[in-house]
């Protein structure tokens, strides 16, 4: 679709955590499409990892780790996260047909690999192939979410695994931005919120190395990095190293007492451009009129929250566009299509001037009295060649 002005309007679905078919995710394709959405984020992996290359084979750390024995590994890691019954993994068959599909429609796929947190199989998967250490611990808490970015092994691993989705959705050719997540770290394993903790103990200085890599990688592929706010530049502390400018900002939250993110203006003044990702709009699936996130405060936020609405700005910041996301906390909730498309319909109907929608060309038809006159099979068929390629969109046979 169209950008109003070059403004991206995205639509996020969390397919790393629930499987979500071909077939519903082209529906969602089409539904974006038709709402005069940008692009459709596919959150791949995150706590799960919905995804499986044809080639899963890693080489690190003078390792080489087959391909099917790396399948066997994250299947492992799927079924410890969520055995989900209605698949475990798209494969590459099926994401070639859902960025066909996406190219089709005009629709941008963003790509979503979350690390180094939300990576549960992905950490199951190491174990399984025999990486030691590879989860963040703290005393005697490992983290069942989150990668020790102190350890090399586990980190080079990584790198060769993301380097392989990159690789992929580099060449396919759909994605102007890959998503790498870096949200939340290692909560599970703190009292508070793990950033704090990281930049007290020093491994932070290895996040920002980490993401500095990452965002290379997704550059030298030719898409431009993404990741969500909460990391970077935690509690404005520039004292471990700087991130890369070049890193877009999808900023979903400005923090909480005791959860102390830099604000959306700290960040553009870094050289950050943002993604308002802002989390009035999200829906953790499942949740109608209760919970945090629900359907319910979704639609009403729809409503209430101007489109360049950034959470935590003073005033109105210059973005490259807005994200709705929908998220699946709880992957056993059923997958609940139709409210999906309700708060896509709604999101696109309130932000109509930044999502034009496709036009539906003017029919032209030719009509032919083959009512009166007897024209055979044949002579029709000569006239439907000439209205096809004269550009006519119909042809009016009177029988």
């Amino acid at each position: 679709a169209m950008a109003a002005e070059g403004v991206h309007s995205i639509f996020s679905i969390d397919a790393g955590r629930k499987y979500f078919s071909a077939d519903q995710l082209k529906q969602i394709i089409d539904r974006a499409a038709k709402n005069g959405y940008t692009d459709v984020q596919l959150i791949l992996a995150n706590d799960g990892m919905r995804f499986f290359l044809d080639d899963m084979s890693v080489s690190a750390n003078g390792q080489s780790y087959e391909s099917d024995a790396v399948k066997a590994a994250l299947t492992a890691g799927n079924n410890s996260y969520y055995k989900d019954p209605n698949g475990n993994a798209l494969t590459e068959a099926e994401m070639d047909d859902i960025v066909a599909h996406a190219e089709s429609r005009g629709i941008g796929i963003v790509p979503v690999i979350n690390s180094p947190g939300h990576m549960d199989a992905l950490l199951v998967a190491m174990k399984e192939l025999g990486i030691q250490n590879a989860a963040y611990t703290n005393g005697s808490k490992t983290s069942v979410r989150t990668v020790d970015i102190t350890n090399d092994e586990a980190v080079n691993f990584l790198y060769a695994v993301l380097q392989k989705y990159i690789s992929y959705f580099g060449k396919a050719g759909v994605s102007d931005y890959f998503n790498f997540g870096a949200d939340e770290f290692a909560n599970d394993v703190f009292t508070n919120p793990g950033w704090g903790e990281i930049q007290r103990n020093g491994a932070y200085k290895n996040f920002v190395d980490y993401a500095n890599h990452v965002s290379g990688l997704i550059k030298a592929a030719g898409m431009k990095p993404v990741c969500f706010n909460d990391g970077i530049y935690y509690n404005r502390n520039t004292s471990h190293g700087t991130f890369d400018p070049d890193l877009v900002i999808s900023y979903w939250s400005s923090g909480w007492w005791g959860f102390n993110v830099a604000k959306p203006e700290f960040l553009q003044g870094k050289g950050h451009e943002i993604l308002n990702t802002n989390d009035g709009w999200y829906w953790v699936l499942g949740r109608i009129d209760s919970g945090g996130y629900h359907f319910n405060n979704a639609m009403k936020n729809i409503e209430a929250k101007r489109f360049n609405e950034v959470t935590g700005a003073s005033g109105t910041i210059p973005t490259i566009g807005s994200m709705q996301c929908v998220w699946c906390d709880e992957p056993s909730k059923p997958h609940d299509m139709d409210r999906i498309f309700e708060l896509m319909d709604k999101f696109s109907a309130k932000h109509e001037q930044y999502m034009p929608k496709p036009v539906e060309p003017p029919r032209a038809i030719f009509s032919i009295d083959a009512g009166r006159k007897y024209f055979s099979a044949a002579q029709l068929m000569q006239i439907i060649d000439r209205a096809y390629m004269n550009g006519y969109t119909d042809v009016q046979l009177i029988l």
